[in-house]
């Protein structure tokens, strides 16, 4: 379910920039580095939205490591995946 969500929010960010960097994405494939820092911004928002309609309540998934290259949960879809997991569990 929470892949599903981040697999239609990338789609969302793909569309509304008319992009197809990230169409093809498997668990390696690299999300922060492939974005530009308003992109990423855009992709927070559209999965915090999604989370929100799934969940019925607000799942924040920004926070101070969301713009760090080096701590971003954002790295790759696998490592996006288990951070909102954790976060939804909250």
């Amino acid at each position: 379910m929470i892949r599903k969500v981040i697999l239609d929010s990338v789609a969302e960010v793909n569309k509304e920039l008319k992009s197809e960097v990230l169409s093809n994405l498997n668990n390696d494939t690299l999300i922060f580095e492939n974005l530009d820092s308003v992109a990423v911004l855009d992709l927070v928002i559209e999965i915090e939205n999604k989370l929100q309609q799934e969940y019925g309540k607000f799942i924040q998934i920004a926070d101070e490591t969301v713009m760090d290259e080096i701590q971003t949960p954002f790295k790759t879809l696998l490592s996006l995946t288990k951070f909102i997991e954790s976060k939804v569990k909250e």
